[in-house]
């Protein structure tokens, strides 16, 4: 890239700067830019995760939880991973031939209080269907217990 000449005046100034100082302002100025980008970035996926979130509430289900199935000779265990989720945002129920597991993970405090960086955790309402077929026993719900972010359900083969 070619470069005016400088022109020297009398008192020691000049009228352009060094091709090197140039170079600096702009690719300092271009870092800036990109900062500044990728905050209003977050921002903009912070408002439409929470306004994504708000407009679920109440509405259909958003995500359905893992789930591992265990049977021995007198149960099933229906295991849920629901790590972040409250027990009292959990209904478990049997309809019919189908257990239904529906809750909701709410957004932590720190969503409205911070930038969101990385999104990779579902929120909002969950809804998991299992249907219960293929066995010649009568189905009904024993214990269920929710410990380190695992909902376990027992359902008793009658």
């Amino acid at each position: 890239m070619a470069y005016p000449e400088k022109r020297e005046y009398a008192g020691g100034g000049s009228d352009l700067m060094a091709a090197e100082d140039w170079d600096f302002m702009v690719w300092r100025r271009a870092n800036e830019l990109l900062q500044q980008a990728e905050r209003i970035h977050r921002n903009v996926l912070q408002i439409a995760a929470t306004s994504q979130y708000r407009a679920q509430l109440g509405r259909e289900p958003s995500w359905q939880p893992s789930v591992s199935v265990v049977e021995n000779d007198e149960n099933l265990w229906v295991i849920l991973a629901l790590a972040g989720v409250a027990v009292d945002r959990v209904d478990v129920r049997l309809e019919g031939s189908d257990l239904v597991i529906a809750g909701e993970r709410r957004l932590p405090p720190c969503f409205t209080d911070g930038e969101l960086r990385l999104w990779e955790i579902p929120f909002g309402r969950f809804d998991r269907r299992l249907r219960l077929v293929g066995w010649e026993y009568s189905l009904s719900l024993g214990e269920i217990s929710f410990q380190d972010g695992l909902l376990t359900i027992q359902i008793r083969k009658q």
